[in-house]
């Protein structure tokens, strides 16, 4: 059965099982406006990482003296291990020749495999047809790592910053049992995040622009996300990239301190024909709680669109990779070459799986959560916990996030590990006060010593939070 027919089905049994002919008074909505208000002072040493050099050597993206002598592209087992594959192929002077394998020669080492035989083996990797010029001059360029962020200036701390919200919605319970809400979030009507939902018996069904994923809506074991400095994925992947533009929600009545949760995205960008880039993407959650322990897990999967604008066939399923074109002076970002052999894009199809948990023992709270996000290319776990007390007036929080991220091709993987501590109290009502520490180490195969960038980056913050709410 198609999926929108099915989920319109249900929407309209649940709906109009609840709502029968009855008088229904207008003044039964009323409104509500909140807002917010905050000011930082951030403190970071982010600007103390050095600056790379250019590297006009190729040899900086992998090991060399590997070959491949496959002749097909399914006989492109040997490349697709090889950490060193397109090293080699951007430092060999070539003879080129369309037929035949050709010796290279690569520090004394020989290589025998041709154009074509490489083309086949990127073809292999990419699920692209990839196109490899060459002439008879050795194949070098200039390769850019991550520089300095602060482009060689020094640090000013603190940073100072302001921000404000102002949120208004409307919400009642009509004549007839209706539960009805409106909330247009920060923004104008119709904007991001504006939201209608519907309640009664049957449960509560939401439209939202921007909405979440019923993955993020069961979770009880926090997101993971951690203030940092530097790079980072931000703590769990609490969605795909197909629950995006207008999200449908429906919670469940709550049975037995069990709850359920469904969401459906029809369209990833709100367009009004079939060829956005995800269209039907489902996810369910479920927790459930006890006076010591509450669970959590949801599951969603997100497909490409063969058919979405611009691309059909197998290039649709191909994460908007261009085909590889290598020339005599191929160059580039380290992490987009890496990128271009390995596959380090979250993208394609993408299947998501996250439990969490959380209980309370004694004046400390403890939760957790493990993710896996499963895509056409890369894949990343990760791992979080977090704890929490009070002493007197303040609250201590102490949280600790690792995520790896795979690539498709074996050789190539990015790993943060964060750790953030904070203490927070009420000054009055309204305005609290809080202090955020976190250290941050992020380390991308790309930017490797070896490979020749930084390595990894560790870097601390300290914010001083002032928030203000009305």
């Amino acid at each position: 059965m198609n999926k929108k027919i099915l989920m319109s089905g249900i929407a309209a049994l649940l709906i109009g099982g609840s709502m029968h002919a009855t008088s229904v008074s207008a003044s039964a909505i009323s409104v509500s406006h909140s807002g917010e208000a905050t000011l930082t002072a951030t403190f970071s040493d982010t600007c103390k990482a050095a600056a790379s050099d250019l590297t006009t050597n190729a040899s900086a993206l992998g090991v060399g003296d590997d070959t491949f002598t496959g002749t097909t592209a399914t006989q492109a087992d040997d490349v697709a291990g090889n950490r060193g594959a397109l090293a080699d192929f951007l430092l060999m002077t070539y003879t080129p020749d369309a037929d035949a394998a050709t010796e290279q020669s690569d520090g004394g080492v020989a290589n025998a495999f041709s154009v074509d035989q490489f083309e086949d083996a990127l073809d292999a990797i990419n699920g692209l047809t990839n196109t490899v010029s060459v002439n008879d001059s050795a194949l070098t360029g200039d390769v850019t790592f991550v520089a300095d962020p602060c482009g060689g200036d020094s640090a000013d701390n603190p940073v100072w910053a302001t921000t404000s919200k102002l949120e208004f919605g409307a919400s009642g319970t009509l004549a007839n049992g209706l539960g009805v809400s409106v909330d247009l979030g920060a923004g104008a009507a119709g904007g991001a995040g504006s939201e209608i939902a519907l309640s009664g018996a049957f449960g509560n069904i939401a439209w939202k622009n921007g909405g979440d994923s019923a993955v993020k809506l069961a979770n009880v074991g926090g997101d993971g996300d951690i203030s940092v400095a530097g790079s980072g994925f931000g703590g769990h992947a609490l969605s795909t990239a197909g629950t995006s533009g207008t999200v449908i929600s429906y919670a469940a009545p709550s049975m037995g301190g069990m709850n359920l949760y469904v969401t459906y995205a029809p369209s990833s960008n709100d367009k009004a024909t079939n060829t956005d880039e995800y269209l039907d993407t489902i996810a369910i959650g479920a927790n459930f709680a006890t006076d010591a322990l509450s669970i959590s897990a949801g599951w969603e999967t997100a497909s490409l669109n063969t058919n979405r604008s611009g691309q059909t066939g197998a290039d649709a399923k191909a994460c908007d990779h261009g085909a590889l074109t290598i020339g005599a002076t191929y160059g580039g970002a380290a992490e987009d070459i890496i990128d271009d052999v390995y596959g380090t894009d979250e993208c394609g199809d993408q299947t998501l799986m996250m439990i969490g948990a959380s209980m309370n023992a004694g004046d400390i709270s403890i939760s957790g959560a493990y993710s896996n996000l499963d895509t056409d290319e890369a894949d990343r776990a990760t791992t979080s916990i977090d704890l929490g007390t009070s002493v007197g007036d303040w609250s201590l929080g102490l949280g600790y996030t690792t995520a790896t991220r795979s690539s498709k091709i074996a050789g190539s993987d990015t790993t943060q590990t964060a750790i953030g501590a904070s203490l927070a109290t009420a000054l009055g009502d309204g305005v609290d006060f809080a202090l955020k520490l976190s250290n941050n180490e992020y380390d991308s195969d790309a930017q490797s010593t070896a490979r020749g960038g930084n390595g990894a980056t560790n870097d601390f913050q300290a914010i001083g939070e002032l928030k203000i709410t009305y």
